[in-house]
């Protein structure tokens, strides 16, 4: 049977050593403050210190908090740099005629001539032209008025089939007169072709899209510079055709050029510059990379992955927000209004007819939709792509051709026969129909936007430890102290569990074996 006065011995020595590893740590631990309380022998002291402990205590579980809380809500900052290059990949280059449809064609089509009188273009011209300084509010009607019969006829043209428009449009090869690139000459196999429902046929110079409107493979190899400056740009030389305008049409002559991005789609009616004829425009650019962070930070900015695109169903062109938005647009008006709109892309394979604005159910749902669009209430989850490139533009120019080189100019010309050789006579013609236009990087070097976390996983590890440090004195060492108390504990329990195991089987000496009792007769003497 057991002895209880040992259990009771055994109890009062395990609770003398908890006692003793508790009181050894807390005296001796590296943490500021703590000892203090137990080393004061004045209960004043104790109590002055164990307020300033746990005020300590407060403030570093407070500030940690909101360090965790902050880092949670994934904040990032903006990193800017300059970077030199040996060599740069140029961009794509977009150019588009301001006049989308030719006279000639035009006049040739009989529908379309027709549509273009029924819709009354020709006598808001006159009226515009008509108006008097102080006709401002009727200006404004007219121009209402000029822009409802321009989107009628707008909808009829692009009623047409895409070669259709094509064959009504400017051509490049009519258009081009010289290129060169880098110090090299080119050719219009360097472009390829999109149709814009504004500008009808527009050309870009270094695409990476898969293909064309006419199906034809992009280039694969976009092109470099090794060179700065004016001379190692990309030169062209270009034939408006401004006798072939359609004066109620298309106000203004020239070209709309845009660059961009190589896989990027060009939106040439919201952007771009305006190049006039009878002279050259220097475009120098630099450039800007944009580099995002995706979800959960701020920017949320996304591949283009499980987004619907239909620009890139229809060229091939990449991710981009106007494309989504736009794209997003189209489907809207496909499911609501059971068409196609002519102003944005559509799948190859679609089941609905092109937009007939002549019904007014489906103009009058097109023009809200159109109204969502432009004012961004179309609800549709468009993020920023992660990686962008812009392009800031320095835009000059002069007279082109001067004065004394015009005669040169107008030898060359009359060399190409056709349309040119009768405008080559007339030095104000010429100066109505060409212009050039030079584009080239300023310098070797582009600027990086990066966008970077503000708070990593260590910067929080470290600012907790830099303010646990402040505050109470803690360290991983300080840790260690507490782990090593807790493992002395742990092992304290386990050799008590065994010892209370042992008691309860009994005592049992290993080296006294037990055997029969021996009596010894005792004898008394007399």
């Amino acid at each position: 049977m057991p002895c209880p006065e040992k259990k009771v011995l055994n109890a009062s020595c395990d609770a003398m050593t908890l006692k003793k590893l508790g009181r050894t740590v807390i005296y001796h631990t590296s943490a500021h403050g703590i000892p203090n309380i137990f080393r004061s022998r004045h209960w004043f002291r104790r109590l002055v210190w164990l307020s300033f402990v746990s005020f300590a205590l407060c403030c570093a579980l407070w500030q940690c908090t909101e360090m965790v809380l902050t880092y949670y809500t994934y904040p990032s900052h903006e990193k800017i740099m300059l970077i030199s290059s040996a060599k740069l990949k140029f961009p794509a280059v977009t150019i588009c005629n301001l006049n989308s449809v030719k006279l000639s064609s035009l006049k040739r089509s009989f529908t379309m001539a027709t549509s273009l009188h029924d819709s009354g273009l020709e006598l808001t011209h006159r009226r515009n032209r008509s108006l008097g300084l102080n006709g401002s509010s009727e200006f404004v009607d007219e121009h209402v008025q000029y822009t409802n019969a321009f989107n009628k006829f707008a909808s009829e043209f692009n009623q047409l089939s895409d070669e259709q428009k094509i064959e009504m449009g400017h051509q490049l090869e009519d258009m081009l007169i010289f290129c060169s690139f880098h110090g090299q000459e080119c050719n219009s196999s360097y472009f390829s072709m999109f149709i814009n429902y504004k500008f009808g046929n527009c050309f870009t110079f270094n695409s990476q899209k898969a293909t064309d409107v006419k199906g034809n493979a992009g280039s694969t190899q976009p092109l470099n510079i090794t060179k700065a400056g004016f001379m190692y740009g990309l030169h062209l030389e270009l034939f408006i055709e401004q006798i072939e305008y359609i004066r109620d049409i298309t106000h203004a002559a020239g070209i709309r050029l845009l660059i961009h991005d190589q896989l990027q789609m060009p939106f040439p009616e919201d952007e771009g510059v305006n190049v006039p004829p009878g002279a050259e425009t220097d475009i120098g650019m630099m450039k800007v990379h944009i580099d995002r962070l995706k979800a959960p930070y701020g920017s949320k900015c996304t591949e283009g992955e499980n987004i619907k695109n239909f620009y890139e169903d229809t060229y091939g062109a990449a991710y981009t927000k106007e494309a989504c938005k736009r794209t997003c647009a189209q489907q809207s008006i496909m499911e609501n209004c059971g068409c196609t709109h002519w102003e944005f892309a559509f799948p190859k394979v679609v089941l609905v007819p092109k937009c007939n604005l002549s019904d007014v159910a489906i103009r009058q749902c097109v023009k809200l939709y159109e109204y969502k669009f432009a004012h961004d209430e179309l609800n549709c989850h468009c993020p920023l792509q992660c990686q962008e490139e812009l392009y800031e533009l320095t835009v000059s120019g002069s007279q082109w051709p001067s004065t004394a080189f015009i005669e040169n100019f107008a030898k060359e010309l009359k060399e190409m026969g056709g349309q040119i050789k009768e405008i080559a006579d007339n030095p104000a013609l010429i100066r109505d129909n060409f212009l050039k236009v030079v584009v080239y990087f300023k310098q070797l070097n582009f600027e990086l936007i990066e966008e970077e976390p503000s708070m990593t996983e260590i910067n929080l590890i470290s600012n907790m430890g830099g303010l646990v440090g402040l505050w109470v004195g803690f360290s991983v060492c300080t840790l260690a102290e507490f782990f090593e108390l807790l493992l002395d504990i742990l092992l304290l329990l386990i050799r008590r569990c065994l010892r209370t195991e042992g008691n309860q089987e009994g005592y049992t000496n290993p080296y006294i074996q037990k055997q029969n009792p021996i009596y010894i007769q005792r004898t008394t003497k007399l």
